[in-house]
């Protein structure tokens, strides 16, 4: 082995080697699936936190596509525009459907928990339809 080419061989192969067992022992850990959409983020945590059952989830699912998409409707007619101007429709947008999650897909006894969590962040008001 007194020759350059065997020495790098043996380096390269060495490499390789260390570079296949850390790849076992980092890539073996499994990290939590995180979404890349935040209303799938956002059905997976309500269907987990209330415990919806199937229809509810369905519905659930229903009404955020509804919401995303009106939201991008929203979106897509102000983006010329400065973003302050879309901040009043899209938060009576943000409460509207707060209000149909809380009415239509939570079940009553969830109903008051969802209503002060979302406190600060939609305008709800306590009275559950």
């Amino acid at each position: 082995m007194n020759s350059t080419r065997s020495w790098i061989l043996l380096f390269g192969g060495v490499c390789f080697l260390m570079g296949i067992a850390a790849a076992a022992l980092g890539g073996s850990s499994k990290a939590p699936i995180t979404h890349l959409d935040p209303f799938g983020a956002y059905a997976d945590h309500m269907v987990q936190h209330y415990e919806l059952d199937k229809q509810r989830g369905e519905a659930l699912a229903v009404v955020l596509a509804s919401y995303k998409e009106e939201l991008d409707h929203v979106r897509s007619r102000y983006l010329p525009t400065y973003h302050a101007a879309m901040e009043p429709e899209l938060s009576a947008l943000g409460v509207r459907y707060g209000v149909m999650i809380r009415d239509k897909v939570l079940p009553p006894s969830a109903r008051r928990q969802y209503v002060h969590e979302s406190e600060g962040l939609l305008q709800i008001q306590d009275t559950p339809r």
